[in-house]
């Protein structure tokens, strides 16, 4: 580094003597004023180069940077002035200086690079407006299945469960949003609970009401269809509600399964498993059971039914309080809908975007490549011209391309982990949030 240093003020010394007696030879009017000198013959500062990654992203642009090959004139020129015999500190700290690349545009994008992941607000409570004007978008499907087993024919507080339950449809159904549709699917409403009709009435399902938005003259006339009778096949009417369903679901649709039954499967059915499918199936989002002064055997598979249907087991033991359980089921089940509907789109959303975060982090990494190769093109343009002009013997020339291939390899690995670090910034802030969303989904349904 002092030799060059040294170097260029011999020549400065020089010029000054020579432009001294210039002077003195010369006329006052078109000689040059004693003492200035042009900006040639300053004398030149060449700082060492940086050791490491981070110094050298900050030591360019280089005075012949370029995106390209450099200029060979230029680059001729400027390697010339330097004198023979260079070391590899010296050959390299001016390489350096006239070929660093500028790396700042390239290092603020990842600098600025947003790893964090926006989530839209969660539905808000069935009273909200911005809560009301969602389920508005999306047509309600509601199917009630009804137990017309012999069982519901056993009075209960001087009233006939039968008769308690019609009466609690007829007032639920009315209270459902105009555009809302429901339907009406009756089982075990033939035969009688005798061995000998038992085939008949677990064959026995039917709807009585087919999907539609609500008219009390067809609906009274579609309860008026049947009274208290056989067995009760559970599992086949859930499975045949699925049918239902999965004809008239799509998009715009929210499907929820009422059960309403006093006993459990006497058909030899699995009812937990057919409620399991049906949730599964995403045709229905839940299936709720409001139990009708069930013993308890029977409320345990009852139970077990819903919680497989994603629903609720409700038990009542009078008509006023079936309605009630209803009414609040469902107001509750369409909430519930909603939430998991938004956190399955966000958590959807989050991976796409996780996706695209990824492809941007390695989009800036491919583009600082880029910069790291060009410098090092540059390097070596500069390394060959001192070879030529022999400015660097063959031992020095040798140790100045590790320094080169050094350099390039520091850079490529700061790159390479600045890539890495900020993918698994978006892998672990992806997570999180999903994380969060989950949690808001589950505390709602709690």
């Amino acid at each position: 580094m002092k030799r060059i240093l040294l170097f260029f003020l011999g020549i400065f010394v020089v010029t000054l003597v020579v432009t001294g007696c210039s002077s003195d030879n010369t006329s006052g009017e078109g000689g040059k004023e004693k003492g200035k000198t042009s900006s040639e013959e300053e004398e030149m500062d060449i700082p060492e180069a940086a050791a490491d990654a981070e110094g050298m992203l900050e030591e360019g642009p280089g005075k012949l940077s370029t995106t390209g090959e450099a200029d060979a004139e230029e680059l001729e020129q400027e390697l010339g002035q330097l004198p023979d015999d260079l070391d590899v500190d010296e050959a390299y700290n001016y390489l350096t200086y006239l070929m660093a690349a500028d790396y700042e545009s390239t290092l603020k994008k990842y600098e600025e690079f947003d790893p964090t992941f926006n989530v839209d607000g969660a539905p808000k409570s069935e009273n909200s407006d911005d809560a009301q004007e969602k389920q508005e978008r999306k047509t309600q499907h509601v199917a009630l299945l009804m137990d017309a087993s012999g069982s519901m024919g056993a009075y209960v507080n001087s009233e006939m469960k039968m008769t308690a339950a019609k009466d609690a449809l007829k007032q639920f159904v009315s209270d459902l949003p105009e555009d809302a549709q429901m339907m009406l699917r009756v089982y075990g409403h033939k035969g009688t609970g005798s061995d000998a009709d038992k085939e008949m009435s677990c064959n026995s399902s039917e709807v009585v009401y087919p999907l539609n938005t609500y008219d009390s003259e067809k609906f009274d006339n579609a309860l008026s269809e049947f009274e208290p009778a056989g067995w009760t096949p559970l599992a086949a009417s859930i499975k045949a509600a699925e049918k239902d369903l999965r004809e008239q679901s799509g998009d715009n649709t929210e499907s929820i399964v009422y059960i309403i039954s006093d006993g459990e499967e006497t058909c030899g059915g699995d009812p937990v498993e057919a409620a399991e499918q049906l949730h599964d199936s995403d045709i229905a989002t839940a299936v709720n059971i409001i139990g009708f002064d069930v013993g308890n055997e029977a409320q345990q598979q009852l139970r077990e039914v819903a919680e497989a249907g994603g629903g609720e087991f409700t038990n009542v033991d009078s008509g006023e309080d079936l309605l009630e359980a209803a009414e609040n089921n469902i107001s509750k089940a369409l909430e519930t809908a909603e939430m998991n509907m938004w956190s399955a789109m966000e958590a959807t959303d989050i991976r796409w975007d996780a996706i695209h975060k990824k492809d941007e982090v390695d989009a800036i990494a491919s583009e600082f490549g880029d910069v790291i190769a060009d410098e090092n093109n540059s390097f070596m343009d500069g390394f060959e011209q001192l070879q030529e002009s022999e400015k660097i013997n063959e031992e020095t020339a040798s140790k100045l391309k590790e320094r080169i291939e050094e350099r390039q390899d520091k850079l490529s690995d700061f790159n390479d982990n600045k890539r890495e670090e900020l993918r698994k910034k978006v892998d672990a802030e992806s997570q999180k949030t999903i994380d969060m969303i989950d949690k808001k989904s589950e505390e709602s349904n709690e």
